[in-house]
């Protein structure tokens, strides 16, 4: 694959330890609980905005879409936790082929998940033309350490909500996006392409949250 070009960005806000602390253990009353997060995730769209709005425009599909996918992702995990959980995985899968098809206990490294807006390398590498399955350590590693970047995370996220209009020909620019569309699109970002449409109609939810925040995000954005 070679060495991967991305800009290494520090974009605040950052979701940290002491913001799970808040959120989970401090009462609503004190400013935690579930009105910290949401506070949280409307700043980070609200602080992106110009970047959701002109990926979503040369993509060719509504805004709300990709501020809804980066609503629902941003907080919960902290990086660090993902770091260790993709460490571990990656010591599991050190090697031998049978020792890794037999006898390990984890999920696959490409299976981890990295960046604000929350992301599985494998999601990644497809998205970007690549087998992820055929990447080495040092190549997911960049490619996570690329996804913290949020500037790059929002951009391949968008991409992946492209690829997935594009798989169920849902429409060629964002006029053509119906809300019934926004529903499938979300439900497929966070259920996989591999489902058939059927089976992503039996389960919208995802996609139903968009829909019934649609004027909300579209503030956040304005």
């Amino acid at each position: 694959m070679g060495d991967l070009q991305c800009n290494y960005t520090t974009d605040p806000p950052k979701w940290g330890i002491m913001d799970v602390l808040m959120w989970k253990l401090v009462p609503k009353k004190y400013g935690g609980g579930i009105p910290y997060i949401q506070k949280f995730k409307d700043s980070w769209v609200q602080f992106h905005k110009d970047q959701i709005k002109t990926e979503a425009t040369s993509k060719g599909f509504p805004a709300e879409l990709l501020a809804g996918v980066c609503w629902i992702e941003v907080g919960g995990d902290p990086h660090i936790i993902d770091n260790v959980a993709f460490n571990v995985r990656a010591f599991d899968y050190s090697g031998p082929d049978w020792v890794d098809e037999n006898m390990t206990i984890t999920n696959r490294p490409w299976r981890t998940s990295f960046g604000s807006v929350s992301m599985q390398l494998g999601t990644a590498a497809n998205t970007m033309g690549m087998d992820a399955r055929s990447m080495s350590y040092a190549e997911l590693r960049d490619l996570s350490n690329c996804l913290e970047s949020d500037q790059f995370n929002i951009s391949l996220v968008a991409d992946h909500l492209q690829e997935i209009i594009q798989h169920d020909n849902l429409g060629a620019d964002a006029s053509e996006i119906s809300l019934d569309d926004v529903r499938i699109i979300g439900a497929r970002y966070n259920r996989g392409l591999g489902l058939s449409l059927e089976s992503i109609n039996r389960n919208t939810s995802y996609g139903d949250f968009i829909v019934g925040r649609w004027s909300l995000l579209s503030d956040l954005l304005m």
